[in-house]
């Protein structure tokens, strides 16, 4: 890199940091500042447009389309997306099918929205303008259920039906939910897409892991014995002894009195093993054993109550509570109870009843928006952007996102979803 290019670069910045944009010429109509290598260039005030990749038309899918069309027209519609400067928009669309599990669920669709810089590249002595790279992109994802959003899976049934803590509503924009600080939820009214796990169902799932901790403990244990058996056998002894005697043994005629303190030394040391070895296979109830009762014991509590319950407990929600001491508890760090139980989290599962089959494949019956916990957090009601240091590019991303959200019409957005 020459130092010329470097110089500019660092100019640009500075100027960057102080106006919020780089010193390019204001005559030049597309306010261009090119690289410090001159491969290529930014055009800071040129127009920029909306590229819209589509799925395949289809009469049975036009429905999903005129949805995904009213809500790119509602971006476009924003001052910022309306007439993009230095910026352009691709919008890329997808429609699959829903999980076997859902049965005639309606199908998934979303678009996918990646605000890129107009950057030029030069090829063979031209600068031809790019048409992608690398920006942080968003999706409007309609029908998809949220599933656990980031929270830990407590227990999962044979069939692989995964039980989480419920995800939980950290902040609202615009009237909607913003779940766990990421993902805005807009659900049909009355309709709730996790459902509560019957106490029942989760600990039968859970008894597993409560057995994997149990297994672990006692496989550590089976260790612990043979060792034990080994330290107090004569052959471990004799070890020591001839160790000591290969260090020490010239001591006995060189060092009368040393060789005596280092064999004195010895004699504890064997003993102390011993003892330690004792210890450690034959483990207490106290806090140096609770490596191995803490998950013995959660396992019998399991057992004890899965088989004492009753019909009307098992049909009742369950929650999960982490254990306080958690020595010994990895699969299963926590207890699972009855919902209401106190510093108990519920559990949830998704919701395969939430869709309505009669509304059609093309309906739209639920919109997640994910995530805008990247580019922004929520605070009394409104969006506030993630800040970024200074760049000789124009602004991308997330710096393009916020501002169409924080105009964009929300209630319309809301009205797409079948209510």
């Amino acid at each position: 890199m020459g130092c010329k290019p470097l110089l500019a670069l660092l100019l640009s910045l500075a100027a960057l940091a102080q106006t919020g944009r780089p010193p390019y010429d204001p005559n030049d109509p597309e306010g261009l500042v090119l690289w410090p290598n001159g491969q290529g260039r930014f055009a800071w005030k040129r127009a920029g447009h909306w590229k819209i990749e589509r799925f395949p038309a289809a009469p049975d899918r036009q429905p999903a389309a005129a949805t995904l069309d009213a809500l790119s027209a509602l971006l476009r519609a924003t001052p910022e997306g309306s007439q993009p400067v230095g910026w352009w928009m691709l919008e890329s669309r997808r429609l699959e099918a829903q999980d076997p599990a859902l049965g005639r669920a309606p199908w998934r669709f979303s678009s996918g929205f990646y605000p890129f810089y107009i950057e030029d590249i030069l090829r063979n002595g031209k600068f031809v303008q790019a048409t992608g790279g690398e920006t942080e992109s968003v999706y409007f994802e309609f029908n998809l259920l949220p599933g656990r959003i980031g929270r830990p899976v407590i227990a999962t049934e044979s069939g692989g039906v995964e039980f989480y803590l419920r995800p939980r509503a950290t902040a609202t924009f615009a009237g909607f939910p913003l779940i766990e600080g990421q993902d805005l939820l807009i659900a049909r009214s009355g309709r709730d897409p996790w459902s509560p796990v019957s106490y029942g169902r989760a600990l039968k799932a859970a008894l597993p892991q409560y057995e994997k901790d149990a297994a672990t403990a006692a496989q550590r244990l089976a260790g612990l014995k043979k060792e034990n058996e080994e330290t107090q056998s004569a052959a471990f002894e004799q070890k020591m002894r001839d160790q000591f005697e290969r260090n020490y043994g010239a001591l006995r005629t060189s060092n009368p009195n040393r060789y005596q303190t280092r064999l004195a030394t010895l004699e504890k040391e064997i003993v102390y093993y011993r003892q330690l070895g004792e210890l450690r296979a034959n483990p207490q109830r106290d806090k140096d054993g609770n490596w191995y009762w803490n998950p013995v014991d959660a396992l019998e509590d399991a057992r004890r109550r899965l088989a004492s319950l009753s019909p009307q407990d098992a049909a009742r929600p369950a929650c999960f509570t982490p254990a306080q001491g958690r020595d010994g508890r990895y699969a299963m760090p926590g207890a699972i109870q009855i919902s209401g139980a106190p510093n108990c989290e519920d559990l949830a599962a998704d919701n395969l009843g939430y869709f309505d089959p009669a509304l059609g494949r093309a309906s739209a019956q639920l919109l997640l928006v994910r995530s805008i916990g990247r580019c922004a957090t929520v605070a009394g009601g409104r969006l506030v952007g993630n800040q970024y240091p200074p760049r000789s590019s124009p602004p991308q991303g997330c710096l393009r996102h916020v501002p169409i959200w924080e105009a964009m019409d929300w209630q319309r957005v809301g009205a797409l979803v079948v209510h």
